[in-house]
């Protein structure tokens, strides 16, 4: 009798144990499931463009480039910071790619030109404006990191011909793609050309002030949260809690900007106070349109780039900071 009753009180206590566990598990999944897409719902589609999430520099840029190492960078990182600007009437996008050889020298330059053409249009950048270059010291396949004072020379000149006001490009650690020593190297080589620039330019004071534009670096994270796709929103925004709580509940209270003598727009009279970093989310027709510029790269097109333009946190929205 006494061991039929601590088996049945056993019974009753894993029962018990293994619905509270259940319920523990079930709520982590609808968590984990839910919350990301409330929040792509909340910061793609509600308080999009909003001026605490995307700054004055980027929402009103007229020209805009980026600027990459590889034929296919664009799409595979910056796809929802270019088409934040799709569409928009008076916005020149531009891309600048450093070498053609995607860090292999296999002698498919040209493919990976024609493919990079065909994916600046899905980015909304015209064929003219997406320049692919062939520079001797700045080779995909070179062993070592790319010169930066050659990669802010190159900067420097598109900057004037095509009045740049808006840079983006990678941070100091380059995406950190896992492709090779040498592919993130030059991502991170070009970060440092950029820094170069930005550096320089303000130190001259009173000169040149309007080809002074404004940069922006894409935040690279630890492999997992790349791969996390909209899970890794969560943690992305929690840095940009207080704004997003501004503009749920809060309107702008932006001095309006006014033109300068170029006809670009000037910084509001008040600053702009959020322009130290930025957070682009693509609603579902700029997201598929990112996946149609990755497709555009058919030559690498393989199996684990069609998991990527799901799974990678980049082709969704991306986490910048002011350089």
């Amino acid at each position: 009798m006494a061991k039929s009753r601590i088996l049945a009180a056993a019974t009753h206590i894993t029962r018990r144990a293994a619905r509270r566990r259940y319920s523990v598990v079930s709520t982590i999944l609808v968590v984990f499931l839910l919350l990301p897409i409330f929040l792509y719902f909340l910061l793609g589609k509600v308080i999009a463009n909003d001026p605490r999430l995307v700054p004055h520099a980027i929402r009103h840029a007229q020209n805009v480039l980026l600027i990459t190492a590889h034929p296919d960078d664009g799409a595979l990182y910056f796809g929802p910071s270019m088409l934040q600007g799709w569409g928009r009437k008076h916005v020149n996008l531009y891309m600048l790619v450093l070498s053609s050889s995607g860090g292999k020298s296999d002698g498919r330059a040209e493919t990976r030109r024609a493919e990079t053409k065909a994916s600046c249009a899905e980015l909304g950048v015209v064929d003219k404006k997406c320049l692919i270059l062939e520079n001797k010291g700045l080779q995909g396949d070179s062993p070592k990191p790319w010169d930066e004072q050659i990669v802010e020379r190159v900067l420097e000149r598109h900057v004037k011909k095509w009045d740049i006001d808006l840079i983006i490009t990678f941070d100091e650690y380059g995406g950190v793609s896992g492709a090779g020593a040498n592919h993130d190297q030059q991502h991170r080589s070009v970060n440092k050309g950029v820094q170069r620039f930005i550096k320089n330019k303000h130190r001259q004071v009173g000169k040149d002030e309007e080809h002074k534009p404004t940069a922006y670096a894409l935040q690279t994270t630890f492999v997992l949260r790349k791969y996390l796709s909209l899970a890794d929103l969560v943690p992305t925004s929690f840095p940009f809690t207080l704004r997003i709580l501004e503009a749920l509940l809060t309107s702008v209270h932006e001095t309006p900007a006014e033109p300068t003598s170029g006809g670009k727009l000037a910084p509001p009279k008040n600053g702009d106070v959020y322009g130290d970093r930025a957070l682009i989310v693509t609603d579902w027709g700029r997201h598929t349109r990112a996946q149609a510029a990755l497709g555009e790269h058919a030559s690498r097109y393989t199996w684990d780039r069609v998991l990527y333009s799901v799974l990678s946190r980049y082709m969704w929205f991306n986490d910048l900071r002011r350089m």
